[in-house]
């Protein structure tokens, strides 16, 4: 699967009410793909073919911890990072859920 390949337009037009478009980098490669605003951010990359880092799944271990560039999402739960990382933009893709319509998100830089 080539991750640089963009989708079509109305595939990542965030006015379909269901979807936030996210930007992803991981590994040096960016990607750009549509999240369904009821699953966390971790099964949208998975589910995309994307192999993006993780463990429990639940918050608890902070394997999928990543860096908000741009954008907003509310992390249904935190059990590992403090006040500070949240401040510096760090997330846990395994509970992000948007609350934006487009957010960019990168592995390689926090």
């Amino acid at each position: 699967m080539d991750f640089n390949k963009e989708l079509k337009t109305d595939e990542t037009d965030p006015k379909q009410k269901d979807f936030a478009v996210i930007t992803l980098t991981l590994k040096g490669i960016t990607t750009r793909l549509r999240w369904d605003k009821q699953m966390p951010l971790l099964d949208a990359i998975l589910n995309a073919g994307i192999a993006a880092p993780h463990s429990c799944c639940r918050g608890n271990c902070g394997t999928c911890v990543c860096k908000l560039e741009e954008g907003e999402v509310r992390l249904k739960r935190n059990f590992v990072l403090s006040e500070a990382h949240l401040q510096q933009g760090l997330i846990l893709t395994c509970v992000a859920v948007p609350i934006s319509d487009f957010v960019k998100i990168n592995y390689d830089e926090f």
